[in-house]
């Protein structure tokens, strides 16, 4: 069992379907499991549910609601896995969901920090083990002029144990 920050991003129902469309045909690892989604804390397992919580609380009270434009995809390597990711990543919000992520990640949860890998604000919505399939999808994302605007009004806390996310808290940001 791991807990984690998640943030779904409201977005317009045609870019949601959109995403979900281009998910159900590629993304084999997250699409069953979880909604789009930016992670602001990855998974942590050493944290009683009640003191992780609190902390996120604690941490996010000094956000307010991000508002973010996604116009671009890049591809990424997992650095746990064979796998490659197609993420959809911000221009305009990427500063606040880096700021708000390096924050949740202070206090009690900066030894959970993994600095050497970068933190990339990102909503994946495709992988495979194929490095240039990604690169395909990418390249099919970047020319086709797409731009998808949305809000971030909260966080969830959620658990994830055997494949299946579970939301333990919803916190707001203040607007």
């Amino acid at each position: 069992m791991s807990l984690l920050a998640l943030a779904y991003p409201h977005l317009n129902s045609k870019d949601y379907q959109w995403i979900q469309e281009f998910r159900e045909e590629n993304d084999e690892l997250y699409y069953r499991v979880m909604e789009p989604h930016f992670t602001l804390v990855f998974p942590v397992f050493n944290q009683r549910p009640e003191t992780f919580i609190e902390e996120i609380k604690r941490r996010a009270a000094d956000h307010k609601k991000i508002n973010f434009t996604l116009r671009c995809a890049v591809i990424d390597k997992d650095a746990f896995t064979p796998y490659w990711h197609v993420f959809l990543v911000p221009d305009e919000g990427y500063s606040h969901l880096i700021k708000l992520h390096d924050n949740l990640y202070s206090g009690k949860l900066a030894d959970e920090l993994r600095l050497s890998l970068p933190f990339i604000p990102h909503i994946v919505i495709g992988n495979s083990v194929e490095k240039w399939t990604c690169k395909e999808l990418v390249d099919q994302i970047n020319y086709s002029n797409m731009e998808i605007t949305g809000t971030i009004e909260e966080l969830d806390v959620v658990e994830y144990h055997e494949e299946r996310v579970e939301t333990l808290e919803k916190i707001k940001l203040p607007l």
